[in-house]
């Protein structure tokens, strides 16, 4: 609305407040009045510290929406889906906002696309935060194996470049969970499998390693391969040699193992 670059300093903004309001006011331009209520949005917003770092981290609720005739944000983000960059804000918006059902569904129809990462659109660390969200509404849903498509993003990119400080203690531990616990109630054993061995391949760290090659271990067992099964064990055994369970895993799968043909 006021033509300012995001890096645009305080002076900046008044300047352009001044000029644009100018231009648009209804008693020189003949612009409409609701042109120029924007205006005065906008500049409300960008000249306030605070809101202006909400709104640059698209979690800004301009105004409450029961207010009569107050400016609807998330309308005005409706109407721009065609933009990767307000569907990307929209997302996130709506999960801030008490609308997980349609973020969930804005974020299935923008997955796979490059132009449509959150990470384009907003500071790498908080557009992480907000898929981790994202996994989280994805799992209270039963949606497992989306859950662990977009952790299992997370885990990769924080392992190629930092973005969630001290609160990654709680992605690796929501990651093991899922894994270890939820993979398991939608999904064959196969299924399982070839998530565990995914799950693996991130090397998120050797405390969840050594817990997925257990439960390799145990899925191969249950399938009928106790060498594969041996294998496993003897990989969780290298990470974290006191692993509760890890000895009787090792016993049953070599006992199996001499009793195949």
């Amino acid at each position: 609305m006021l033509g300012v670059p995001p890096d645009a300093s305080p002076k900046d903004i008044k300047s352009a407040f001044r000029r644009v309001a100018k231009l648009s006011h209804p008693d020189i331009a003949g612009s409409s009045d609701e042109s120029m209520r924007l205006i005065l949005e906008a500049y409300s917003v960008l000249s306030d510290p605070r809101s202006r770092r909400e709104y640059d981290r698209g979690r800004l609720r301009i105004v409450k929406a029961d207010r009569p005739g107050s400016f609807d944000y998330r309308a005005w983000l409706k109407e721009r889906l065609d933009d990767p960059e307000y569907a990307a804000k929209l997302v996130i918006y709506d999960l801030l906002h008490g609308f997980e059902d349609e973020a969930l569904r804005l974020y299935d129809g923008m997955r796979g696309r490059d132009d449509a990462r959150l990470e384009r659109f907003f500071e790498r660390p908080e557009a992480m935060d907000a898929e981790f969200c994202i996994a989280e509404e994805l799992a209270s849903r039963g949606r497992f194996a989306d859950a662990f498509e977009v952790l299992a993003k997370l885990v990769a990119m924080e392992r190629k470049s930092p973005g969630f400080g001290y609160f990654y203690d709680v992605v690796l531990m929501r990651f093991r969970r899922l894994v270890l616990e939820d993979l398991g109630r939608t999904l064959e054993p196969e299924a399982e499998l070839d998530l565990l061995h995914r799950a693996l391949s991130l090397s998120s760290s050797a405390e969840n390693d050594a817990q997925f090659w257990r439960r390799a271990a145990e899925l191969q067992l249950r399938l009928g391969r106790p060498r594969e099964a041996a294998e496993a064990t003897g990989r969780a055994l290298a990470l974290k040699p006191r692993l509760p369970g890890l000895r009787s895993l090792q016993r049953r799968a070599g006992a199996a193992a001499q009793a195949s043909p």
